[in-house]
């Protein structure tokens, strides 16, 4: 199949791209200090990096893994990480840097680069300590990760008012990479300290390692749009995410697709064509993510499935009997269709009937009282999804409205002409009782010019699924009307 060459083209061009990067050595020679134990949970990354010659340790054989990290010495590890060329640089113009400041040709290019910025006082500050948020941010721009927008979804409460390191800190906590200092706290402003780092960098240069780039205009794209599942009022559309998706904000013709667990999953992708903005493609892959050799593998399978879905019906809480399935010309599909009590939303007693197909349908309840209502159901087929798009309304095409409760001279009433074939309106006799029918669907207002107390008018919306119609009318007050 040309797609599933192509993706496997993708990957083999990534993975070949991610060889040219400094890769951990899974072998590498324990480097031993006396201060760092093999039960520490820094000792595999600081082995890792000394042996690679990334960091260094001290001469009287210790590493001081809770030493802190000025900016140049940072700068000179990002630059040993990404081989950099530090020789051939251009000066950055700092105040306090000059080509006799230590680390002089990493603080050049590692700003030449965009890795680092400078003090708006003018000055580098290679001396200062780098923080635990800010090394984050430049693990986000070394290794040119796409970022997250900020969900508030972390155990860390102290990032919630984090400024210009939020999304960094955010984006490498829920890619596995960064870690809080408790269960509650990041500490975004406490110095990072050498074993911290080590943890940090090697995660990052792993997870970039493995991470999958996609660009639209390799699907004929001008742009990419994306659909992954993970819903807790839909449980057949609640899945744990086995990949992270980060959408270049700036482009949103580029996406990283990220492996964080092993598992399946579902992924949507659509975009509008490159020379055709009026058309919209998409495709649907079943995403796979394996584990060999500590590394993950992702797994593309495409598809055109699409599952059945649960419609929502809002119910009375009395006992139901039956529940009949239709189309809209009364031929009956499932003469007692399967239903399940969903989990509440929004306040509402809740039924799900599973729908297979897309259309539109007559559900009829019977409770056991023998009441019976009915509603209107549709379920729509979207592009790059997975799950129909379904919605429900109670049929309920006449509403009945006594305004006696309200002062205002209701005796008179003026509708819009352009909107008269939505609803039919009739008052009965000289009284302030209303009955109001739904023709078609549509949003209309209805005036009471004597009124100028306390109800001016009506909003009234009808909603219509084929042949069921809904009516809704809310009364509206003199101070709504502004609004």
């Amino acid at each position: 199949m040309v797609l599933k060459r192509y993706i496997s083209f993708v990957f083999v061009t990534v993975f070949v791209v991610s060889l040219m990067m400094p890769q951990i050595s899974a072998k590498a020679r324990a480097v031993e200090f006396s201060d760092v134990s093999k039960d520490q949970p820094y000792a595999s990354a600081v082995s890792q990096l000394t042996e690679r010659k990334i960091i260094g340790g001290y001469p009287d054989g210790t590493f001081k893994p809770e030493a802190s990290i000025t900016r140049g010495q940072a700068a000179a590890i990002i630059a040993k990480l990404l081989n950099l060329d530090t020789k051939i640089v251009k000066n950055p113009k700092f105040k306090d840097v000059s080509p006799k400041t230590g680390n002089y040709g990493a603080i050049a290019t590692v700003v030449e680069k965009g890795i680092f910025r400078g003090y708006a006082d003018g000055r580098f500050g290679p001396h200062d300590q780098i923080t635990r948020a800010q090394m984050s941010s430049i693990l986000i721009k070394a290794f040119k990760f796409n970022t997250l927008t900020y969900m508030q979804s972390t155990p860390f409460k102290d990032i919630d008012r984090l400024s210009s390191h939020q999304e960094s800190v955010y984006t490498l906590y829920k890619l596995g990479i960064a870690f809080g200092t408790s269960e509650t706290t990041f500490s975004p402003n406490k110095p990072i300290t050498r074993g911290e780092a080590a943890i940090f960098i090697t995660k990052a240069e792993k997870v970039r390692s493995e991470t999958i780039e996609y660009y639209a205009k390799d699907f004929g794209w001008s742009n990419f749009g994306y659909v992954v599942y993970s819903n807790p009022y839909e449980p057949e559309q609640n899945e744990e995410q086995v990949v992270q998706i980060l959408q270049n904000k700036k482009a949103s013709s580029h996406i990283q697709i990220v492996p964080i667990k092993e598992g399946t999953q579902k992924l949507g992708l659509s975009g509008r064509l490159k020379n055709d903005s009026n058309t919209l493609e998409s495709k649907k892959y079943y995403v796979s993510v394996t584990k060999e050799n500590e590394r993950f593998t992702i797994h593309f399978d495409e598809t055109k499935d699409v599952l059945p879905t649960n419609v929502r019906l809002n119910v009375e809480k009395d006992p139901i009997k039956n529940v009949t399935l239709s189309t809209m010309d009364g031929t009956v599909i499932e003469e007692s269709a399967k239903f399940k009590t969903c989990k509440e939303y929004l306040g509402f007693n809740q039924i799900c009937l599973l729908l297979n197909n897309p259309g539109e349908y007559i559900a009829t309840v019977e409770y056991a009282n023998n009441t019976k209502i009915r509603y209107g159901v549709k379920a729509t087929e979207k592009p790059a999804h997975f799950y129909l798009d379904t919605y429900s309304i109670v049929e309920n095409p006449v509403v009945s409205l006594d305004l006696s409760k309200y002062e205002g001279d209701f005796s008179e009433y003026n509708m819009d002409e352009k909107t008269a074939n939505i609803v039919n309106i009739t008052r009965e006799g000289n009284s302030n009782k209303f009955s109001i029918e739904g023709l078609s669907e549509g949003y209309i207002y209805v005036d009471f010019p004597k009124s100028r107390k306390e109800i001016l008018g009506l909003r009234i919306q009808v909603y219509s699924i084929g042949s069921i119609l809904n009516v809704r009318v809310e009364p509206y007050t003199y101070s709504e009307q502004f609004y």
